[in-house]
């Protein structure tokens, strides 16, 4: 259905996003993702994600990834 070359370029694009976000370095942003489990929530809702705004994912990862135990918010 979705090429795994669309979902990784979306996943670093968002990941990129979050880390402008909150002030963090794209690895230490993807460390945070990857730890609290949401890396798995982009690749399971890939055909919902990307038709929201990153600023709409970006709360909805900080907020899941506060659910798993994350501190940012």
């Amino acid at each position: 259905m979705y090429s795994i070359s669309d979902i990784t370029e979306y996943t670093v694009l968002l990941i990129r996003k979050f880390a402008q976000h909150f002030g963090l370095t794209d690895k230490q942003a993807a460390n945070y993702i990857e730890r609290y489990g949401a890396l798995s929530l982009f690749h399971n809702n890939y055909g919902i994600m990307h038709t929201l705004s990153f600023e709409d994912n970006i709360e909805s990862i900080a907020a899941y990834c506060h659910r798993q135990g994350g501190s940012l918010v």
